[in-house]
């Protein structure tokens, strides 16, 4: 601006001088040109006056987005390279806190992480410490020393589980797992998954039983991912679900979706809760008393939300309804 009116005025200036020379002569005529040039002048500091004062504001604006405090808002009216700088600001100093608070909450969310991670490890590296120590004492039997060494192992089995939880969760929520779909047999991935867990099925004597014979074979989805989805579903069915129950595996399909739904009679979980079993760590109210670690109903949704699908849950009177939704190729 100020570049501007200085080329303006001395343009004014020179042709003034010019007029003079011309019209030496001419009392009134240079009396008129000495009081335009004043009048020029005084334009000129004038506006210099008013340019300091908005690098001054500007100044005043940057130091505040600095020290983080907030810029003083008002409507800018004036179509000035001032108020532009101010509006673009402003608009710094919101984006600015956004990212302040998105990484606040991250921070928040690492240590929250760290904290449960610290809690989930330590009971059985506590007890394989315990158990360790006691097979130390040379006075004990050798049954004893067997049942020492199978509590060793299934605390060790506990700790390979959860580290293996934690990184899948971690890639999961970081966007690192890659879903590479293709048109694979549904029904085979579903028995892949029931197959897997048969053993704590029969433990407590539970039968799953697939249905939907006529449900479309061809799918396209990611049958590893998928698979760990669907088994996160049943082994959290088999475990809230009373011994010698049933566990029904429905396979269903229309022209947009096909759906996996595992329904149990278990303990399920009370009004309100639909959303939050999704959520990291989270463990139902009804079940505070089981062995869990509040990560595998998390991954499962992670995994079909990478597939372009949902999970939905519906209560019942004893025990709960979870579908995986896919959509057809094409919807």
């Amino acid at each position: 601006m100020i570049k501007k009116s200085v080329v303006g005025i001395n343009a004014v200036v020179i042709i003034c001088f010019t007029i003079i020379l011309v019209y030496q002569k001419n009392g009134i005529l240079l009396f008129l040109l000495a009081l335009l040039l004043v009048g020029l002048y005084l334009l000129w500091a004038d506006q210099q006056k008013e340019y300091q004062s908005e690098l001054g504001e500007i100044s005043i604006w940057l130091d505040d987005l600095l020290q983080k405090k907030d810029i003083s808002y008002y409507s800018v009216q004036k179509d000035t390279l001032a108020a532009k700088i101010l509006s673009q600001l402003q608009r710094v100093q919101k984006m600015y806190g956004g990212i302040a608070t998105l990484v606040e909450n991250e921070r928040d969310g690492i240590k929250k992480l760290l904290a449960e991670i610290a809690h989930q490890l330590r009971t059985p590296l506590s007890n394989m410490e315990t158990y360790l120590a006691l097979l130390e004492d040379n006075s004990i039997g050798d049954a004893e020393k067997e049942t020492y060494i199978k509590a060793v192992e299934k605390s060790e089995n506990k700790l390979h589980f959860l580290i293996e939880k934690f990184i899948v969760a971690a890639r999961l929520e970081n966007q690192i797992i890659q879903i590479h779909k293709c048109d694979s047999n549904l029904k085979e991935t579903v028995a892949q998954a029931v197959f897997q867990v048969r053993k704590k099925a029969e433990e407590k004597n539970i039968n799953i039983v697939i249905q939907g014979e006529d449900a479309d074979k061809k799918v396209l989805h990611d049958r590893n991912w998928l698979c760990e989805a669907i088994y996160n579903l049943l082994d959290n069915s088999i475990k809230y679900s009373p011994m010698s129950m049933d566990i029904i595996v429905k396979l269903t399909s229309n022209e947009m979706f096909s759906e996996i739904c595992v329904e149990d009679n278990g303990i399920g979980i009370k009004k309100g809760e639909e959303n939050k079993i999704f959520q990291l760590y989270y463990r139902g109210t009804n079940i505070s008393n089981q062995e869990g670690y509040g990560m595998g109903l998390f991954i499962a949704r992670e995994i079909v939300q990478k597939h372009d699908g949902f999970i939905k849950v519906k209560r019942k009177n004893s025990g709960l309804t979870m579908s995986i939704v896919l959509p057809k190729a094409g919807t």
